[in-house]
């Protein structure tokens, strides 16, 4: 009988303790349950892509430097020892019509390379407002040539000139990257029955 209850009591023992843990409440930190958002894993994200501008040049040619020289304009050239020249001056492009429609004529564009690389060439005859009223683009042929300068022609077709006459402007690019304006004077188209014009 004596062995019997050690047992007992360690039993009911065990019995309280297992019954007083049951009942013992969990800590409440007064947080909902749901108050916590998952954390995002990143699915479904997309990388931020940086939007370029417009001013950048579209062509970069490394290890050179170009210059304009100038630009002339003019029915015709002649050779010089400096390069092309207009055979008469040609302060203006004559124009006729209403609205006014410019004669054909060519510009030259003289342009310095030291290293002597060759490069894309862009000339753009803008009006009042910026808008291009003629384009042309070529390549600029420095290789094989024994001077650092080199004359680039443009033929330009009659155009008409829906803003009329007046101060227009020449824009160079070269390998991409604007070189400078330069101004060009689109004429006045004569006076009806003035004999200056045919």
């Amino acid at each position: 009988m004596s062995m019997r209850w050690p047992i007992v009591l360690a039993f009911a023992v065990c019995s309280l303790a297992a019954a007083a843990d049951k009942k013992k409440p969990k800590l409440d930190l007064g947080l909902p349950a749901s108050s916590f958002s998952p954390v995002p894993t990143g699915e479904g994200m997309q990388k931020k892509v940086e939007k370029q501008t417009g001013t950048e040049p579209t062509i970069t040619t490394t290890g050179a430097h170009y210059e304009v020289v100038r630009v002339s304009h003019g029915k015709a050239f002649i050779r010089t020892p400096t390069g092309a020249q207009p055979s008469t001056p040609f302060p203006a492009v004559p124009t006729s019509g209403n609205p006014p429609v410019t004669e054909k004529f060519s510009s030259v564009v003289r342009v310095k390379c030291p290293e002597k690389v060759n490069a894309p060439i862009e000339i753009v005859i803008l009006d009042m407002r910026g808008d291009t009223v003629m384009d042309a683009s070529g390549q600029l042929q420095f290789r094989g040539q024994k001077e650092t300068e080199l004359d680039w022609t443009v033929d330009w077709e009659s155009t008409q000139l829906q803003r009329g006459a007046g101060a227009y402007q020449v824009l160079v690019r070269v390998g991409g990257q604007p070189m400078g304006t330069f101004p060009l004077t689109m004429a006045e188209p004569p006076a009806k029955g003035d004999p200056a014009k045919k």
